[in-house]
């Protein structure tokens, strides 16, 4: 495995110009898996180190909507020899925080939306990685059913430079508006540590580019710019500026700030 730089933070798709509250609370909750998986294309490790925890915390900014999302997560790799024990990472993601406006109004909840993640480093080699993420997303309130799916994630790294692709699906146990039948992305990222002093070599500068397509709803794609700084092997800080551009309605600009701190080894 390498560097374990590890920020994690939200990104609130709105793909709706005046969505419910339900809709808003449902997006939110399924971002912070999304967000976690691009950081893997070029900053994070596709793991935690083996036998060791790391916690998320974040906060997210929507200028277009005024929606304000506070994301958490929870990811432990247990220590081992084999693909299940020892290659693989166990993640919890939800909003501890999910404040919408609404109608002029604001509506502030916990997270709408739990997902579990499950993702194996099926080949990890000197540059190239592969690893395949079986996901689950279950409903705390406003919808029924659940959510089930697959992400694949490839990644190459060439000196200070790391690169990577994704494909996701998912879909509904029970569908509905705002629960799409079936939906499905394909994303895009690039990284590159800087050099020059031990200073510059803290910050990786970082974009993602990604398009989505879900069942009854106009495609969208997504694009950010951000950088992290690794401020010990530890703790690292990440911003973000994230852009959604949707087919035929609003497109959604936002601020994300994150702070990840792997809190070691727990056996």
């Amino acid at each position: 495995m390498r560097r374990a730089s590890l920020p994690a933070i939200l990104l609130l798709l709105t793909l709706a110009p005046r969505p419910t509250a339900a809709a808003l609370f449902h997006r939110s909750g399924m971002s912070n898996p999304k967000i976690t998986l691009q950081k893997r294309l070029h900053v994070n490790t596709l793991i935690t180190e083996p036998g060791t925890a790391e916690l998320d915390w974040g906060n997210l900014y929507s200028f277009s909507s005024n929606n304000y999302s506070m994301p958490s997560g929870f990811r432990y790799t247990p220590a081992g020899s084999n693909i299940i024990w020892g290659r693989t990472e166990y993640a919890v993601a939800f909003d501890s925080i999910a404040s919408a406006d609404i109608g002029g109004s604001r509506l502030t909840q916990f997270s709408q939306a739990l997902t579990l993640t499950a993702t194996s480093v099926l080949h990890d080699g000197p540059k190239f990685d592969f690893a395949l993420a079986p996901q689950a997303t279950f409903f705390l309130r406003d919808e029924s059913g659940s959510r089930l799916g697959a992400v694949a994630i490839a990644r190459y790294d060439t000196g200070r430079n790391s690169i990577g692709a994704t494909f996701s699906w998912s879909g509904a146990t029970h569908s509905s508006p705002n629960n799409p039948a079936v939906s499905y992305a394909a994303g895009f990222g690039f990284g590159r540590q800087l050099s020059g002093s031990p200073l510059l070599e803290k910050f990786t500068p970082h974009t993602n580019v990604e398009w989505d397509k879900s069942t009854g709803l106009e495609h969208s794609i997504l694009a950010s710019e951000g950088i992290e700084y690794q401020i010990t092997d530890r703790l690292a800080f990440d911003v973000s500026g994230q852009h959604l551009l949707n087919s035929g309605n609003p497109n959604d600009h936002q601020l994300a700030f994150g702070i990840t701190l792997n809190i070691g080894k727990l056996q």
